[in-house]
């Protein structure tokens, strides 16, 4: 597999107002001029901001409760508590992860919390802000979001909308700044229902497309639609067919989208898009699917996933090759529940249902190590319950273990595991919020 040689960095979207919380809380600015440090003074102040900028804070959902609360992790302290309009069916960070998308399916809704971390930008230095959290009058309440998306200045929310209530479905593509002025984003208006997908690629969008006189509700096509004056209108619809149409991901140059009978792959050049279709292998299992994939700029290749089962998908050689994760001692074998790239995409994650973590190398997707993260005992999972994983940009991660209302603090270059926080309730979904790149961590 051939990987970039230059080096993964978020795009960090600069805020430069400072926002207070409801219920009071100081905003601390923590200076960091481009001078040399005069090691003869106290730093302890500054660590102790360094510490809690660099550990950052989780959002983190209540299990069958319309409810989410936001922790420091350095103080393993409660920040806020806020009130839903029904429990979080998902979270998700913010290209720079200061803000968390709260999605909430079934009601229909969109509501976005503010970390209270962040960076302004002074040309010369940028200083680390820390501040109480918020939530935002950025909101959407458009019909079933379920797809989320994204690239490092854009977040993408598929809206499948509604069959019972002849509702059409939606894309809506926003960036920080979208958030912080409370503004509608930009968006794609159907005229009909699907359960579809989509990958914001600046001012174009890449969007399926369903026959509404099908009676299924995935797509089986591809279109190009590209940004005009607040809304998306179509380009193109690629020719290539996409039948069974389900999960999409990007890499720095091309997109990918899961199909029955392989993956479709959209590739830019500037302004230009060309579609090329990799099929199944000759001995994939034709009641199987990719239905999942994702993909990061520094690796090359896609990871799919169909029914359990992971794939490296290689766009240079059109191949699916079958990735084998699971030990061969484990009996039974256990089931992936939650999967990301780490590390600037050197290490790939998967979570599975034993509580283990499995470390695969992106060079070659052998196994690095596999990582014990809960060692509760896994028959008093609670119903509904499932452990969740949440990735940060470094090399730490979280996993939650809702048998002892736990959530886990993973080292993956050191394999240790850590208790990060202690709940007074069941976690369900959660995510990871904060600065990516500290100022003070250059200390």
């Amino acid at each position: 597999m051939l990987k970039k040689n230059i080096p993964f960095s978020l795009t960090l979207i600069l805020i430069a107002s400072l926002l207070s919380a409801c219920g009071g809380g100081d905003t601390k600015i923590v200076e960091r001029d481009p001078v040399p440090i005069d090691h003869d003074h106290d730093h302890d102040d500054d660590h102790d901001h360094d510490d809690e900028l660099t550990q950052g804070r989780l959002l983190i959902s209540a299990q069958n409760q319309a409810k989410i609360s936001i922790f420091d992790i350095k103080d393993k302290a409660l920040l806020e508590e806020f009130t839903l309009t029904e429990s979080a069916s998902a979270v998700y960070a913010s290209p720079s992860y200061r803000y968390g998308y709260v999605i909430q399916r079934t009601a229909d809704r969109v509501n976005v919390i503010d970390s209270g971390l962040s960076q302004e930008d002074h040309g010369d230095h940028k200083d680390d802000v820390i501040a109480a959290p918020l939530w935002m009058s950025f909101s959407a309440t458009n019909s079933r979001p379920t797809h989320f998306t994204g690239n490092t200045t854009q977040s993408v929310i598929f809206y499948d909308g509604n069959a019972a209530t002849t509702t059409a479905a939606s894309v809506g593509v926003y960036t920080e700044s979208d958030i912080a002025n409370n503004t509608a984003g930009t968006r794609l208006e159907y005229t009909t229902h699907m359960h579809g997908a989509a990958q914001g690629r600046g001012d174009y969008l890449i969007s399926t497309v369903r026959d509404a006189a099908t009676t299924s509700t995935l797509p089986d096509r591809v279109a190009l639609y590209k940004a005009n004056a607040g809304f998306f209108t179509e380009q193109t619809v690629f020719t290539e067919t996409c039948p069974g149409l389900h999960g999409s991901a990007q890499n720095e140059n091309q997109i990918a989208f899961g199909c029955t009978d392989g993956v479709l792959v959209i590739t830019q050049n500037g302004d230009a898009f060309t579609a090329e279709k990799i099929a199944n292998p000759a001995n994939f299992d034709t009641t199987k699917r990719v239905g999942t994939l994702l993909g990061s700029d520094d690796v090359m290749e896609f990871v799919g996933i169909a029914a359990g089962e992971f794939y490296a998908v290689n766009t240079s050689t059109n191949q699916l090759t079958a990735i084998n994760w699971i030990d061969a001692n484990t009996s039974p074998a256990p089931s992936a529940l939650a999967y990301g790239f780490a590390d600037s995409g050197e290490l790939f994650v998967i979570l599975d249902s034993q509580g283990w973590l499995t470390l695969l190398n992106t060079n070659d997707w052998s196994v690095k190590s596999r990582i014990q993260a809960v060692t509760s005992n896994i028959a008093a999972l609670p119903s509904g319950s499932r452990f969740e994983l949440a990735l940060t940009p470094g090399h730490i991660a979280y996993v939650s273990d809702p048998i002892a209302n736990q959530i886990k603090a993973i080292d993956l270059d050191e394999g240790t595991v850590s208790t990060s926080l202690q709940l007074n309730f069941v976690p369900n979904k959660f995510t990871w919020l904060g600065i990516a790149d500290p100022q003070g961590s250059h200390h």
